[in-house]
């Protein structure tokens, strides 16, 4: 099944680079840019090839995204060939859209030595996506069409956070107490982030009692 694309030219061409090999692929021929993936080929009797397709293609854009902030995610263009035979499906509610907060990488651990896995390559990292529900998870958060935001970000982190338990991020080295206090800080309160944060009121002592407000002290981890 090969599953149209759209999108930038560039971007399709980072997707060709990113998996031109392994079960899930991004492949240019005349006729334009196509996803194939046994996932879609091989899919459950009675569930539609366009949603499989979609849910690959979200995970995909993930992928690409966590490697380069600035990916534009591509889309489904509702052209498909199954073999010869051509299917059109009239995508709905398409958004293009460029991401605006920065990502190093989406991070899951090893359930056996607790060692962060990052990917080798994109092909690796897109099979362990189809067989570990937290990967798949994250990249279905990091590839939503719309600029990601403190509310798709903060998910990331709650999938890496419940994946690596009982340890914790800061105990296995990957980023310091100060660095995760303020990453929720900006995530969480309005009076860091304003209304991109994903709370309006804080409570206790960090509920500002007015708009000039000066914040004192430093960040607290308890968001």
């Amino acid at each position: 099944m090969k599953a149209w694309l759209e999108g930038h030219e560039y971007d399709l061409d980072d997707l060709i680079e990113l998996l031109s090999s392994g079960n899930t692929r991004v492949v240019k021929d005349n006729d334009g840019y196509y996803l194939t993936s046994t996932e879609i080929d091989d899919r459950p009797t009675g569930v539609p090839f366009y949603e499989v397709a979609a849910q690959v293609l979200r995970r995909v854009n993930g992928l690409a995204r966590a490697k380069n902030p600035q990916y534009r995610p591509v889309r489904l263009a509702g052209r498909y060939h199954d073999g010869d035979r051509p299917h059109t499906v009239v995508p709905i509610g398409t958004v293009e859209a460029r991401a605006r907060i920065y990502a190093a990488a989406v991070v899951i651990s090893d359930e056996a030595t607790r060692v962060p896995q990052l990917p080798a390559n994109g092909p690796q990292f897109v099979s362990l996506a189809t067989a570990h529900p937290d990967v798949a998870e994250a990249l279905a958060l990091m590839g939503q069409p719309e600029p990601l935001g403190w509310v798709e970000m903060w998910k990331v982190y709650e999938v890496v956070r419940d994946n690596i338990k009982p340890s914790d991020i800061v105990a296995l080295g990957w980023f310091t107490r100060a660095e995760v206090s303020g990453f929720g800080a900006g995530a969480n309160r309005p009076d860091v982030s304003g209304t991109s944060a994903r709370h309006a009121r804080m409570g206790g002592r960090h509920r500002p009692t007015g708009w000039q407000r000066k914040r004192v002290g430093p960040l607290s981890a308890n968001w």
